[in-house]
């Protein structure tokens, strides 16, 4: 077996694979959307009756926003160190940009996909760029706005 072969594998488990940050992005959403439920914080005034169907379109929405992000994040993934950092500027930009719509998660899961490519850059090329710090900066400032939106509705 050749080394590439076991750092691919190796790169696989890591905590910043768009899988597992993809996964923590839409947990994250859930749980912050059901706090603001469970404990009557969100501000929209919907009704018991159309809860359940407003969840499982929100739910359908998020899962669609986390298959985007998957399939980007593995396609850079398994690329090189630019095409990580370029990923990770796309995405903290389509979370951004996806900020208004923040029932849907995507931009919970976008921007926690883009600061794990962003610090998986990082990590394989030894060092910082503007772009991935960029890419950090926005995906963390977008992921905590969004979690406080969605407790608060």
């Amino acid at each position: 077996m050749n080394s590439t072969g076991a750092v691919a594998r190796q790169n696989d488990r890591s905590s910043l694979h768009p899988f597992v940050t993809g996964i923590a992005g839409m947990l994250t959403f859930a749980s912050a959307m059901a706090v603001g439920e469970i404990y009557g914080l969100n501000s929209d005034q919907a009704s018991s009756e159309n809860s359940v169907t407003a969840w499982i379109a929100a739910a359908a929405i998020a899962a669609v926003g986390l298959a985007i992000a998957l399939w980007l994040g593995n396609k850079a993934w398994s690329g090189s160190p630019m095409r990580l950092s370029r990923t990770a500027l796309g995405l903290s930009l389509a979370s951004a940009a996806t900020y208004l719509a923040f029932w849907s998660g995507w931009p919970s899961i976008f921007s926690a996909v883009a600061i794990g490519l962003a610090l998986e850059h990082r990590r394989r090329g030894n060092s910082s760029s503007v772009v991935t710090g960029f890419a950090v900066g926005l995906g963390f400032l977008v992921f905590v706005a969004t979690g406080i939106i969605c407790v608060l509705g």
